[in-house]
């Protein structure tokens, strides 16, 4: 069953007015800087464009180089792709190894833990993120803020969030 709804799902570009375009995303790279992501889409009429970030808030791959993914803008100049999904999400820079993240479908911002930031900021910023529930924070503060720890507490924490009703 899970094959079929998968095999039915199709690739699009939500823009930021909200409209839902069905078509294909390609990722292109310039030649002479490879490092910068640069993203097409070719729309069901066969029209083709270069993905200016400013103008989509989310895209949806299916078969392209990112595989089975959801890419996200972040200050209407770059695509990030979403690694962790649920009511904390986050993102990585589709051409280098920086973090983002959001809670609750807030504003992409930069994480505090990653490549070269110091744990204690990273552990600063998600222990404020998961404060509301009691329990996993408790966990987190018996664990260093690694990026490993980070993304384990996170996935714990959306997971356990799932089940739970949300708190008015």
């Amino acid at each position: 069953m899970n094959v079929l709804s998968h095999a039915q799902e199709r690739e699009y570009i939500v823009t930021k007015s909200k409209d839902t375009i069905y078509g294909s995303v390609t990722r292109g790279t310039k030649i002479f800087n490879p490092a910068e992501v640069k993203l097409k889409f070719k729309d069901e009429a066969g029209n083709e464009s270069v993905i200016d970030p400013a103008e989509v808030k989310t895209i949806r791959s299916l078969n392209g180089v990112d595989g089975d993914s959801f890419i996200s803008t972040i200050h209407d100049q770059w695509f990030v792709k979403r690694i962790v999904d649920g009511r904390i999400k986050i993102y990585k820079f589709m051409d280098v190894a920086l973090l983002f993240i959001s809670k609750d479908d807030s504003e992409i911002t930069s994480a505090e833990f990653g490549g070269f930031s110091p744990r204690s900021k990273g552990h600063a910023q998600i222990k404020e993120l998961i404060k509301d529930n009691p329990e996993i924070s408790m966990e987190f503060d018996t664990m260093k803020g690694s990026e490993k720890n980070i993304l384990y507490i996170i996935n714990k924490y959306n997971e356990v969030e799932k089940i739970l009703p949300p708190v008015n």
